[in-house]
């Protein structure tokens, strides 16, 4: 039996906000199909969201994985950069010596994909990094798998990851050759209950503890349900029939107060069957048992 070699994959993440990117990495950090070349962050404090990549990384074994401080700004909007990650707290040592700052977020992005012909971007976050990639290195990145979450494809509201940085964004969907994208309508049902979550972060498993913290601080600061957007991406990396994808075309509007950083179809909508050349896959729903499943198997 021929022996399958782990997908290589990039993360783009503003983890240390929501609790679903720590979960993601997690589940990516527990899977041996996988293996993670580098990771950047990206939005707003970037070294403060890359020092708690590295902790969370550590607490698996894996101080190995480059994690790079991308873009803290949109490259149009200028929102107030000096605010901390909402979980900073859970941070237990100063690791800003090991965040790498000499590169920004789009050129190590470009860097990996030199190293790695084959690799995968997994995207969680607003797109500056990618955006930026995009532009300075289009023929380079145009044929290389995206995975993101963002946007709304059954309506017209202005998803956060798309509306922090439209104009990255914009750049990414219009330019990316072979683009898989997760939007909030079907992200909304990876709902985990709170029972759940306590299955997951038993009294015996420090580094669940470690996670449990982070939820505990989300939920008295948002008060928000628990939610694991960007877990999916993950999931459907190692089981492709966990969502059902459909083939369009779509872009970002960048104009209208109220549609700013929404999703635009660029299909023909006259056309009974509308002819779509390019390879840009959105998800159309999820099966929330297998997702369920791969959350009980690989997030510990």
């Amino acid at each position: 039996m021929t022996k399958v070699s782990p997908k290589k994959i990039l993360i783009d993440t503003d983890l240390g906000d929501d609790i679903d990117d720590s979960a993601a990495l997690i589940m990516a950090l527990n899977s041996p199909e996988l293996e993670i070349v580098g990771i950047t962050t990206v939005y707003l404090d970037t070294v403060k969201r890359a020092e708690m990549v590295l902790e969370l990384c550590s607490k698996y074994g894996r101080n190995d994985i480059p994690v790079c401080a991308g873009f803290g700004r949109p490259i149009i909007e200028r929102p107030d950069s000096g605010a901390f990650p909402l979980q900073y707290e859970i941070l237990e040592e100063d690791r800003k010596d090991k965040v790498i700052t000499e590169t920004d977020g789009a050129d190590f992005i470009i860097q990996k994909v030199k190293e790695y012909p084959d690799l995968t971007v997994i995207e969680m976050g607003c797109m500056t990094n990618l955006g930026i990639a995009f532009y300075r290195e289009p023929d380079l990145m145009k044929d290389i798998p995206v995975v993101a979450m963002g946007g709304v494809f059954s309506g017209s509201f202005p998803e956060w990851n798309l509306k922090c940085d439209p104009e990255a964004a914009r750049m990414v969907m219009d330019y990316a050759g072979n683009l898989k994208m997760f939007g909030l309508e079907v992200t909304k049902h990876c709902l985990i209950p709170d029972a759940l979550a306590e299955i997951l972060c038993p009294e015996n498993n420090e580094r669940m503890q470690y996670y449990k913290t982070g939820l505990q601080i989300f939920r008295k600061k948002m008060g928000y349900v628990y939610t694991f957007h960007d877990v999916l991406l993950i999931a459907y990396l190692l089981d492709p029939t966990v969502a059902e994808m459909e083939q369009s075309d779509f872009t970002v509007e960048l104009c209208g107060y109220h549609t700013r950083g929404a999703i635009v179809l660029k299909t023909n909508v006259y056309d009974l069957n509308a002819d779509v050349e390019k390879n840009f896959y959105y998800a159309k729903s999820m099966d929330e048992q297998r997702f369920r499943k791969l959350i009980e198997e690989r997030i510990f």
